[in-house]
């Protein structure tokens, strides 16, 4: 295991500080910064994601029978799907370089907790494939929603930059205008998977609204319903700016206590 987690990181240190250099070139030199070249930069972010896999799987494995779900071993796996989910996007967006050193340091930050800190098991996935669904929706939302709050804070970025007039124009900075609208579609993606979490909670577990769970229902709720109001207040009313930026924040506030506040998850460490 340590030798896993150890390979992971090195492998996401070499991914962040291939692209730093050429971050810093574009915030500072303008049309001179070029795209780094997606096919290289994807395959070695591959091996840092398969590595990271191999050392989750032995987290999984460890310490008893069955896979144990301790909090722990939920955030790796988080980690794990963000930056999985942001690695697929590369193929296609250039929304995204940016935001990379940051996926990649929580990626680090997860690994690091996930060995110097052992949790203890407060939960067993057997075969219970309503269990499997639930917990599957309800990680996927919360990846793509987390994804969402680091497209807003590139949002804020840019439009402070631009009403300072102080944004340099470069391949590797995108328009605000293109930073919004795949923000606002990641966002439509993520409260889709949280209304199938959702349901799926609802209607196969019998006791989702038990007093143990409830907190976690209501909290889901809660941000299910801010993340609505948002995507509506922005389609019918224009929402944006500041606005924008304190609801996403609001509602991925509320998703984390839902999820790490659970009893479900919540673990002495």
């Amino acid at each position: 295991m340590y030798l896993s987690a150890g390979l992971a990181i090195v492998a996401y240190l070499i991914c962040t500080f291939t692209l730093l250099p050429q971050l810093l070139q574009a915030q500072s030199g303008g049309e001179k910064a070029t795209i780094p070249k997606r096919s290289r930069f994807i395959i070695s972010s591959a091996v840092a994601l398969l590595l990271h896999g191999v050392f989750i799987q032995q987290l999984f494995v460890a310490g008893g029978d069955g896979l144990n779900f301790t909090l722990l071993n939920i955030l790796n796996l988080m980690t794990l799907l963000i930056v999985l989910l942001v690695t697929m996007a590369l193929s296609h967006l250039n929304t995204l370089w940016f935001l990379l050193p940051m996926v990649y340091s929580f990626a680090i930050i997860g690994i690091l907790v996930g060995v110097l800190i052992p949790g203890h098991v407060v939960a067993y996935l057997q075969d219970n494939t309503a269990l499997l669904v639930h917990i599957t929706l309800a990680l996927l939302s919360y990846a793509v929603c987390f994804i969402a709050l680091l497209y807003v804070f590139q949002l804020s970025w840019l439009d402070k930059k631009l009403k300072s007039k102080k944004v340099v124009f470069s391949p590797m900075i995108p328009s605000l205008m293109s930073v919004e609208r795949q923000f606002f579609k990641i966002l439509c993606i993520g409260e889709l998977l949280l209304t199938l979490a959702l349901l799926s909670g609802a209607l196969s577990l019998h006791n989702f609204f038990a007093p143990e769970q409830i907190q976690k229902a209501i909290f889901s709720f809660l941000a299910w319903i801010v993340f609505g109001l948002l995507l509506i207040g922005h389609r019918k009313l224009h929402w944006r700016g500041k606005r924008v930026l304190i609801y996403t924040i609001s509602g991925m506030i509320l998703l984390t206590i839902a999820y790490f506040g659970s009893r479900t998850f919540l673990t002495v460490l």
